[in-house]
């Protein structure tokens, strides 16, 4: 049993890339009938996530729905010897969140996505108890390619409270921008949101000497400059002390057209699951006749 409550976060909601395609990003295949984000909702389950939440806006998150479904099975329980092993089995719900409209245009980098996604866990869970609140979080991103099965022979590492956990690739992680996953707490959450929105530009130019409101406002272009921070701007005050690293054995980002044709034509495979953990579960509806 996981040692603390760990949410899953996957940041889909304003990612930006060269496909230029009619369907949603998420969807491309990484291996024969297992795309992207499937991969990370695997790697989720993998990492010992006791929940995930989806992060992506509402014209992508029905087909991401019908992709994924509503709940998965945690791997580490799916087949454990026993005599009812099907009973012993663990379910992880999924969760969808659209980012927020106050922040859109505004706030709403690719990397944004991942503090509102974190924000409405912590905000929905405390809503039901304090007892189910979040106390890590781990970040997977569906563009990030590289073995999810490593994972498991660090779950220990990643679910312990109080160390960070970052999977790195040439020594670098997401702090350099590269597409790796990691966990962050909800203390590093709230000095990140402090930074970002310290850093970002707004609307009005500062108050001219003696005026005691601004009155002037900044160019378009210059507006709401945390539209376009990268990883490395929003989440640089993740605490990284006496936190657990680990280099992967292979990574590649496919989150563009050159990068994701490079992995395809790498030697790079990633080992697809079996059907009963990547296949979208759905709840079962139950019946209701008006009038009985």
């Amino acid at each position: 049993m996981s040692r603390i409550h760990l949410a899953g976060i996957v940041p889909i909601a304003n990612f930006k890339s060269d496909f230029n395609l009619a369907t949603p990003e998420v969807l491309l295949p990484i291996n024969n009938g297992f795309s992207a984000i499937q991969k990370s909702i695997f790697e989720c389950a993998m990492a010992g996530c006791n929940t995930i939440w989806i992060v992506a806006n509402d014209d992508v998150a029905p087909v991401v729905r019908a992709t994924v479904g509503e709940w998965t099975y945690d791997p580490v329980y799916y087949r454990r010897p026993s005599r009812h092993s099907s009973e012993e089995r663990k379910e992880i719900p999924i969760y969808y969140v659209p980012i927020h409209p106050k922040d859109r245009d505004r706030r709403d980098s690719y990397a944004w996505s991942i503090l509102f996604g974190i924000h409405t866990a912590w905000r929905v869970s405390y809503a039901l108890s304090r007892w189910v609140v979040p106390e890590k979080y781990y970040v997977s991103f569906p563009f990030g390619v590289y073995d999810i099965n490593q994972l498991r022979h660090h779950r220990k590492e990643i679910n312990k409270k109080g160390h960070n956990f970052f999977l790195t690739h040439a020594g670098k992680s997401v702090k350099d921008n590269t597409l790796a996953g990691f966990t962050m707490t909800g203390e590093d959450f709230k000095a990140c949101r402090r930074s970002v929105n310290q850093k970002t530009t707004k609307e009005y130019l500062p108050p001219s000497p003696g005026d005691q409101y601004p009155s002037a406002k900044l160019p378009l272009s210059d507006r709401w400059s945390a539209r376009h921070f990268e990883l490395k701007d929003v989440l640089e005050k993740i605490n990284e002390k006496e936190s657990y690293k680990v280099e992967l054995h292979w990574f590649n980002d496919i989150s563009s057209w050159s990068g994701y044709r490079n992995y395809l034509a790498s030697n790079n495979i990633i080992e697809v699951p079996e059907e009963g953990l990547t296949k979208a579960h759905i709840h079962v509806k139950l019946p209701y006749v008006e009038g009985e």
